[in-house]
């Protein structure tokens, strides 16, 4: 959920004072027994940056960018947050917030970082023949409200495991700024997050091709939307939410506990695909992130 931007010159915030960072894998910051690591293998718009804490015992934690909260869990190597990085985030300098809740109070410190570059391009798409009357049907805005409401889920357990592409072969699309002469905005209908770049990666491949899942974790919704078509949204935990969309056969109900690569449906064509292919979605934090960057820091 968007909070309030992290301001550092609130008067118990502590300052950690040095020069900018040059571009590096991993920041590491003491203040005190606190040892902060942000590791930025994967810091681009667009990306996440995994935080770990050590050095001291918490009652709670959590670590801010760009507005956005994420809250420190427990971790075999120390409490970690996975930190999305907005893909409207600014390349270059940037403030990362970590506040610490103990029985002595509440501490506030920053650790600059750096989001290297990342380009997306720009796309322009045809919409299929039956678009406008989709993007005309009343339940629509229910559906993406419904939808935004899922993508929010913060399971404190378990923690997200490994996460793997749900089908063979290479999907692309994540971040590019979509146009189309039928509408406008179509991101935003889909799940009520503001933004017009492209949420997913796409898979073009042929109906009726199995889908797995992502990665182990709960089925928290299987069914029709009207601009995403037969979606699947799986929690793998701590804030970790994947969504499949353009399903033509849905193999899992609400409810279900997954395995990591179970078959969850078939490939398809159904709400705004004008082909067949496969969406893969995956959001932290209700934040959409690409999914190639948790797949590379969840191993």
């Amino acid at each position: 959920m968007k909070r309030r931007l992290f301001l550092a010159a609130a008067p118990f915030a502590l300052l950690l004072s040095s020069p900018r960072p040059a571009r590096s894998e991993e920041v590491v910051r003491k203040v005190g027994r606190v040892v902060i690591r942000a590791e930025l293998a994967q810091a681009f718009p667009g990306g996440v940056i995994v935080v770990r804490l050590g050095g001291t015992r918490l009652g709670g934690a959590w670590a801010l960018l760009e507005g956005w909260r994420a809250p420190f869990y427990p971790d075999r190597g120390g409490p970690r947050a996975l930190v999305p990085v907005p893909v409207s985030a600014e390349p270059g300098a940037a403030t990362l917030g970590i506040e610490l809740a103990s029985r002595h109070g509440e501490q506030r410190l920053v650790v600059p970082v750096q989001i290297a570059a990342r380009s997306y391009p720009q796309r322009d798409v045809l919409l299929g023949p039956t678009a406008a009357d989709l993007l005309a049907r009343a339940e629509v805005a229910h559906d993406a409200r419904r939808l935004l409401g899922y993508l929010r889920t913060e399971s404190k357990t378990p923690a997200p495991g490994p996460l793997a592409a749900p089908v063979a072969g290479e999907g692309d699309g994540f971040g590019e700024l979509r146009a189309s002469a039928l509408a406008q905005e179509v991101e935003s209908r889909v799940d009520a997050l503001s933004g017009e770049r492209h949420r997913g990666l796409d898979y073009g491949l042929p109906a009726g091709t199995p889908v797995r899942a992502p990665g182990a974790g709960a089925v928290l919704f299987a069914g029709a939307l009207a601009l995403a078509g037969e979606t699947v949204v799986i929690d793998h935990g701590q804030g970790v939410v994947s969504v499949l969309h353009h399903l033509s056969r849905l193999d899992v109900r609400a409810g279900d506990a997954v395995g990591s690569g179970q078959p969850v449906g078939l490939s398809g064509d159904t709400g705004l695909a004008a082909a067949p292919l496969l969406q893969w979605r995956v959001y932290l934090h209700g934040v959409a992130v690409d999914p190639r960057a948790l797949v590379a820091v969840l191993g």
